[in-house]
């Protein structure tokens, strides 16, 4: 979980993470070496003809290094930092890896571009990044999620989706190479999931022999006892709620899987009784759509076609309200951010797109009354 909360809701098809709002674009804009030399020329109220001067070049030279046209030769480099003052790093536009906290920005801003300006700018974005961390295994790892989700939701135009899922898969095979073996672990589980999906197991069971065994050692759980005697009551309440957070989608996670083992197996009375038991787990976020999706998965397993479109008309009328997570007494003190009010559409959209497009729902298409779903879908827009 990152330092700005988000919150991820599987559905039959698709798991989408919240994509939250920029504060401060301006914060966030990468700065050149040209912007630094304009920028430091000035606080020292120096004219591109005195710096030309001090330095032994010609003002029009200058004038390029400032425009971006050319760099400074590599031998004049440290006598131009030391004329303005500055470092090395600073003036050659060094970053160390980012923070979480602007990771977490950096998503926000590819968000807001797909938002704005489609997925393709947002897409652009994403590979600007990548090009200025390129070994910033979490920001690899965090890239990649956002452009599978765009991907899911239909941003990419018709014939990129491939591209920007292979793109990612590779942003993932870099993180699994840098030096932060909890990123490296994330890419793995990322290619093993997406390795599964395409049924390529040998692959997907090499990675998963590359993750570490399962750990009950969790360090959150003491962190959670020393705020505890600490009296840091606010601080204990926000990591128990982020701890219990993960474990509820994890066992959502596990109910769904019974459920489609059990249907599997023909126990169809006890696959619908977890699906039952899975509703009431997801109605802690006060939203109807995540308890609806696990029961559409074990309708749709069975064939059984009146079920699925009676469960999709109820998790489209759903998407259709506010999700008021804010409101569930569990949730109090993580610090939610605004929703895109476009959040619920794009998972209807991306939701009927799948069912539309996918081989496994052929016997929901040719029914008058999914077609009256899609046909009154449509008419809303």
């Amino acid at each position: 979980m990152t330092a700005q909360y988000t919150q991820e809701f599987p559905s039959a098809t698709i798991t989408v993470t919240k994509a939250f709002r920029i504060k401060n674009e301006e914060e966030q804009s990468v700065m050149q070496m040209k912007d630094v030399i304009r920028r430091k020329r000035k606080e020292l109220d120096l004219t591109q003809e005195q710096m030309a001067e001090y330095l032994g070049v010609s003002a029009p030279a200058v004038n390029k290094w400032e425009s971006g046209a050319t760099y400074p030769d590599l031998s004049l480099v440290p006598a131009l930092a030391r004329l303005l003052k500055t470092d090395l790093n600073t003036l050659m536009c060094f970053h160390e890896d980012p923070t979480r906290e602007k990771i977490a920005q950096y998503m926000n801003e590819v968000a807001e571009i797909s938002r704005k300006d489609g997925g393709e700018a947002a897409f652009e974005r994403v590979r600007k990044l990548v090009e200025e961390y390129p070994s910033c295994g979490e920001l690899l790892c965090q890239m990649a999620a956002m452009l599978q989700g765009m991907a899911v939701l239909g941003q990419a135009k018709e014939g990129l989706q491939r591209e920007w899922q292979a793109y990612a898969f590779r942003l993932y095979e870099r993180a699994e190479k840098c030096d932060n073996p909890v990123s490296a672990d994330r890419a793995r589980y990322a290619m093993a999931s997406l390795c599964i999906q395409e049924e390529d197991y040998e692959k997907a069971e090499a990675l998963l022999e590359r993750l570490p065994a399962y750990s009950a050692l969790d360090k959150r759980q003491l962190q959670i006892s020393m705020y505890m005697k600490q009296k840091k009551n606010e601080e204990a309440a926000r990591l128990i709620e982020q701890k219990l957070n993960a474990s509820i989608m994890e066992v959502y996670l596990l109910l769904n899987s019974l459920a489609t083992v059990a249907v599997w197996e023909g126990d169809r009375e006890r696959a619908w009784e977890i699906a039952g038991y899975s509703r009431k787990v997801m109605e802690i976020y006060r939203w109807d759509y995540s308890g609806l999706a696990l029961e559409f998965t074990v309708a749709m397993e069975e064939k059984d076609a009146d079920r699925c479109v009676e469960i999709l008309r109820e998790m489209l009328d759903s998407l259709s309200r506010r999700l008021e997570m804010e409101k569930s007494i569990l949730f109090t003190h993580i610090a939610t951010k605004e929703m895109d009010p476009d959040f619920g559409k794009q998972i209807a959209e991306a939701l009927l797109m799948a069912i539309e497009r996918d081989d496994q729902y052929q016997f929901l298409r040719e029914r008058e009354d999914f077609q009256e779903i899609l046909a009154g879908y449509a008419r809303k827009d």
